[in-house]
């Protein structure tokens, strides 16, 4: 029988330099019985369902390894309490501020936090998990997490890792740990040609049944993890490694490698080039936790551990059987492949340590039943989060871990990745563009005590907002902050978007080069050529459109094309769209359309968090003054202007054509704007409308050169915090989910 030490001993802790053999046995959890348990103090388990977050520490302006204080992480591990987490987890070691912090809240609380600590490691050179000295690096971060979670660690300073003295022993309560990060399928596919075939083998706690060089070089480093703990500190606890759909175990039939795609096409008859030599092949190999066992000696067990969401990869949203699943509320693909997944792993629990989605503003990925990858608001964010909790319990998993804690902004995703550059710059500015910066429970938004402007229909925050050009009754004023280029136009009387919509264009980049033709004006002129107009109709007809030279086709970069403003006179200007999906061919032939979306649309409402009309999502709204002026404001996302770093003025542009395919950058001075009321029949398209007030004002049918607007440059942002809608839906979610897993189907 093992011997399970009360939390006073725990808590006690060995002294520094304690033998080994004077410390008792420690196993504060298991997994047993598709389910994790934790000891009950009186030498019994109880099940325990698994109610985490995922927790990414780096405030805006720091990179994810420059921390925050102890009173930072006092205040996130006492609102995750409050929120209804019975877990954190994080994917590094964090400074001995975290351990300290999550030990004081669990010595005064009454139900304790627990921790599932990771491993981290960024890929080997070449893809080869055998190379000495990354292996030698992996298996140093092994150690360093054993002493660090028992409060023996003394870690030097090394860029990219935290340091410091480490004296919070906050192992009673480590759930279990994840050894690694999502490994990318072409490494694994290399790494198994290097070395073919497939063996068993045993160690002391794992043992694997027919695995490849993979799964090998996994139960070595799984081993060595348990070995590391057992033999200085006499304790387990549950270990796994990191997995994600796309090696998972499963064969998908809608899922075809690039080469399976490439031969179907030509067999169809259709033009395929040759496969790429290192294709993210998402359904190629799998890692399969089911090959694992466990020694006598491993008494804590192995579970199997995710990161499932519900919109990637493709086969999530194809295969038809999942097609057909339904959960709580309806169809819901993502409860069957839970079902599909839970259904496989026969021996282990299988814990989701990532799943969410993001109140970003486009659509990265596509989702038949709107859990999609962005687009969403806070509201939908909290209503969707709660859904696939819902279906990860349902589905007999052993918990959810929700990604994540907080909007992070250093973060980038692949779809708008090409347009935040320079990288190093990407911590100091906030993108509503890119999904994986917005997963959060917790927002951070540019203005130190709030948004520098609030979009509500409401003038009085311009009042300190010098006028950019006035004459003729018509004000423009400018601001530009962390996140958005917010436009402030006042009118000589209320608006009637039945009879005139409104113009703003703008010129990013040169007056020399953009459209001198201003589109929907019959044919009126502007010195400065013009980038983008804001074309403002009314609801659901307001949008921002591009000068269709310095367009990006669906926010794909062309390989054989520098992206650059061109000097023109055509007045063609386009709704930018962005492609979430390819078009696919399935293992059997079946063909599956791409989805692209138009994400110029402007989407009016309040961003006044006091109005019951509140939309996340807001981007422009109307009103009038105190002195019954007409005004609209709006706020335009730096992404959607092409502009890479708003903090160093850095916009998207390639003169020289020495960067094609790839986005060159250079800086720019500064926008000039011009400002149009039109009389016209809603809404605008072949025909044009009237120009009726300019600014500034037209002069024999063409608009003089406006003065520049710039901005300050910055190496520090300005931000505030805030609990965003998703916040107390989700805390309802996790109160209303059981504390003991359920049993698989």
């Amino acid at each position: 029988m093992v011997l399970r030490v009360g939390l006073a001993l725990f808590l006690a802790g060995p002294g520094w330099g304690a033998a080994p053999a004077q410390i008792p046995t420690q196993i504060p959890a298991r997994a047993h019985a598709h389910r994790l348990e934790v000891a009950d103090g009186q030498g019994g388990w109880r099940p325990f369902y698994v109610k985490g977050v995922n927790l990414g520490a780096a405030l805006p302006g720091r990179h994810p390894t420059e921390f925050p204080d102890r009173a930072t992480y006092d205040g996130w591990i006492r609102e995750m309490a409050e929120a209804g987490f019975n877990t954190v987890r994080v994917y590094t070691i964090h400074p001995p501020a975290f351990y300290e912090a999550l030990r004081a809240h669990n010595l005064a609380a009454p139900k304790p936090l627990r921790l599932i600590h990771g491993v981290w490691t960024e890929p080997p050179p070449r893809g080869d998990f055998q190379d000495p000295a990354w292996l030698a690096a992996w298996h140093r971060e092994m150690e360093d997490v054993v002493q660090v979670i028992h409060g023996r660690a003394r870690l030097p300073r090394r860029p990219g890792h935290a340091a410091g003295a480490y004296g919070a022993d906050v192992s009673p309560w480590t759930l279990a740990v994840i050894l690694g990060r999502e490994w990318e399928s072409s490494s694994v596919v290399a790494f198994n040609h290097r070395h073919p075939g497939e063996s068993d083998w045993s160690g002391r706690f794992v043992t694997l049944r027919g695995g490849h060089a993979m799964e090998r070089f996994l139960a070595r480093s799984l081993d060595r993890f348990l070995a590391l703990e057992w033999d200085q500190y006499r304790a387990q606890r549950p270990v796994a490694f990191t997995n994600w759909p796309t090696l998972d175990p499963l064969f998908h039939i809608t899922e075809s490698t690039e080469a399976e795609e490439h031969a179907l096409r030509r067999k169809a008859g259709q033009a395929s080039g040759p496969p790429s030599p290192a294709a993210e092949d998402e359904d190629a190999v799998g890692l399969d936790m089911e090959k694992f066992s466990g020694t006598p000696l491993l008494q804590a067990g192995l579970f199997a551990s995710y990161h499932a969401y519900p919109y990637y990869p493709d086969f999530m949203n194809l295969d038809p059987s999942y097609a057909q699943a339904r959960d709580h509320l309806g169809p819901s693909n993502y409860a069957g492949y839970l079902a599909d997944l839970v259904k496989h792993h026969t021996r282990h629990p299988v814990l989701i340590a990532e799943f969410g989605v993001p109140s970003s503003r486009i659509v990265a990925h596509w989702q038949p039943q709107g859990l999609t990858h962005g687009g969403q608001g806070e509201r939908e964010q909290g209503e969707q989060d709660a859904r696939l909790q819902r279906n990860i319990y349902d589905a007999g998993c052993a918990g959810g871990v929700l990604f994540a804690w907080m909007d992070e902004w250093f973060k980038q995703n692949w779809l708008t990745l090409p347009f935040e550059r320079p990288v190093e710059r990407k911590p100091l500015w906030y993108n509503p563009m890119d999904a994986e910066e917005n997963y959060g429970l917790i927002a951070c938004r540019p203005g130190a005590k709030g948004p520098s402007i609030l979009i509500d229909g409401k003038a009085g925050d311009w009042g300190r907002v010098p006028a950019y050009l006035e004459g003729g009754g018509l004000t423009l004023k400018a601001r530009a902050d962390e996140g958005w280029l917010h436009l402030g136009l006042f009118f000589p009387h209320p608006l009637d978007f039945s009879k005139e919509a409104v113009l703003v264009g703008l010129d990013t980049v040169d007056p020399r080069r953009g459209d001198h033709r201003i589109p929907w004006t019959g044919g009126l002129r502007s010195e400065a050529g013009l980038e983008f107009v804001a074309l403002f109709q009314g609801p659901d007809r307001t949008g921002l459109f591009v000068d269709a030279p310095y367009a990006v086709s669906e926010y794909r970069f062309r390989p054989d094309r520098s992206h650059r403003s061109l000097a023109n006179d055509q007045g063609r200007f386009v709704l930018p769209t962005a492609k979430s999906n390819h078009p696919r061919v399935g293992r059997d032939g079946t063909r599956f359309p791409g989805h692209s979306t138009e994400i110029g649309w402007l989407r009016q409402g309040t961003q006044d968090r006091t109005d019951p009309a509140f939309d996340s999502r807001a981007e422009w709204q109307s009103g009038r003054t105190a002195d019954g002026r007409g005004f609209i404001e709006a706020r335009i996302p730096w992404t959607l202007l092409h502009v890479t770093d708003p903090s160093s003025r850095r916009v998207l542009d390639d003169p020289g054509g020495t960067a094609p395919g790839a986005g060159g950058t250079t800086v720019t001075p500064g926008f000039r704007f011009v400002l149009l009321v039109l009389d016209a029949d809603m809404p605008l398209g072949e025909s044009a409308g009237t120009p009726r007030l300019t600014l500034p004002a037209a002069r024999r049918g063409r608009l003089p050169l406006p003065p520049l607007f710039t901005w300050e440059t910055w190496k520090q942002p300005t931000f505030h915090r805030f609990r965003k809608q998703s916040f107390a839906l989700y805390q309802k979610a996790l109160a209303d989910t059981p504390d003991e897993p359920r049993t698989p189907r």
